[in-house]
């Protein structure tokens, strides 16, 4: 955890046998399974922000099912092709959930041999407490996307995958021609699902995102359909914003329909911090 800094005073936690302590005193336990709670009280907004236990559950269910292998493989690619592989690569997962990409990313890089340093961060305690009992290789810590408790310039690469962005937090985190990897749902990503649970459906336009701190590079679309029923249907709509809008009459439309074969989409927006070439950095 040694690019972690004290959300209270910023100064760097030091670890010990079992917790993290900065030089002003302030300590941070590591719970059993691994992770640290570095989201100060003033910043949850909320008794228990972000995803519940039983969202967290649905969504490893969901996933480890691989409807979304497509996904985190184009996403593997991405990082691949960009990356040096003779140098230390340090990768930061905002949003991480309950882990399933950082599984799935880590087991390419191991592959590949290729040595790296890899951090996730959720604003929910449930979805960071089960992703760090599982996936050993990478570092978790509870925090907030607007208040990231790491030192300036720490990362070669930033995920981001339907979690809220905030650009100068990212662009302080970030080395000079890094990459930011973001993720946003296609126009007709989840369609049929949507169709079934609503009267009025529309597609969102796709639009172009503009960030000043980050040169934009390319838009990687991907598309593909998936057949879900049963208890897997019910997972994939309780990990999504729908669940928490509509979820008492939604539940009981998506358990007459059965079965649904939707479209999925995703983009990945590839975006260079500007400054020197990434490759010689």
């Amino acid at each position: 955890m040694s690019l972690l800094i004290c959300p209270v005073c910023r100064s760097e936690l030091k670890e010990n046998s079992v917790s993290l302590v900065c030089a002003n005193g302030h300590a941070y336990d590591i719970a059993k399974q691994g992770y640290v709670n570095l989201l100060p009280v003033n910043k949850k907004h909320s008794n228990v922000p972000g995803d519940s236990k039983e969202m967290i559950l649905s969504r490893r269910s969901f996933l480890e099912s691989g409807y979304y292998d497509c996904f985190a493989s184009k996403l593997a690619e991405i990082i691949i092709i960009h990356t040096n592989h003779s140098q230390k690569l340090s990768v930061l997962d905002v949003g991480c959930g309950e882990g399933y990409y950082d599984g799935f990313l880590t087991k390419k890089l191991d592959k590949l041999k290729i040595n790296y340093e890899f951090y996730g961060t959720d604003i929910s305690k449930e979805a960071v407490k089960a992703a760090s009992g599982k996936y050993k290789n990478v570092s978790y810590a509870v925090a907030s996307n607007f208040s990231l408790p790491f030192k300036d310039k720490s990362f070669d690469i930033i995920i981001n995958i339907f979690s809220p962005m905030a650009e100068s937090e990212n662009c302080r985190l970030l080395k000079e021609n890094a990459l930011y990897i973001y993720a946003v749902p296609g126009p007709d990503h989840l369609i049929q699902i949507k169709e079934t649970i609503y009267d009025d459906v529309y597609q969102k336009e796709e639009r172009d995102i503009a960030y000043s701190g980050l040169e934009f590079l390319e838009r990687v679309k991907v598309r593909s359909e998936i057949t879900v029923e049963g208890k897997d249907l019910t997972d994939l709509f309780m990990m999504t914003p729908y669940y928490l809008k509509s979820h008492k009459n939604a539940t009981e439309k998506l358990k007459r329909a059965g079965t649904i074969k939707t479209k999925i989409a995703f983009d990945f927006l590839v975006f260079k911090k500007k400054g020197k070439n990434y490759e010689d950095n």
